[in-house]
């Protein structure tokens, strides 16, 4: 959480589905973050990446089909911190990852 007498920390969220990444966004933002984002593509989410200043990123590993892991990789050389927003188990993970915060990916009734 970020430390109210500091400036909010800023965090890429990276979600393809509409629900989880709009209440995401309204979570962190209540504890105090700053959101860029929700981002639903791999190529929006490493544009912004690229021209923004932050801090974590939160990346669901399943954009659309594709795998997040290119932009992780990118994020990670630069030594920026992530967390991975899965429904994958553990051990279904590229092992580089698997040592990689994560969150289980929530899910959101439908009415």
């Amino acid at each position: 959480m970020a430390d109210r007498g500091s400036p909010a920390s800023r965090i890429v969220l990276v979600e393809d589905d509409f629900l989880v990444g709009v209440r995401l966004e309204e979570d962190l933002r209540a504890a105090g973050y700053v959101t860029f984002g929700p981002y639903n593509s791999l190529a929006s989410a490493g544009d912004a990446a690229r021209r923004l200043a932050f801090d974590p990123a939160i990346l669901d590993v399943n954009l659309k089909g594709k795998q997040v892991f290119p932009l992780a990789d990118e994020l990670a050389a630069r030594g920026l911190p992530l967390i991975l927003l899965t429904g994958y188990q553990l051990a279904d993970l590229p092992e580089r990852f698997r040592g990689t915060p994560h969150w289980q990916n929530p899910t959101i009734p439908t009415p």
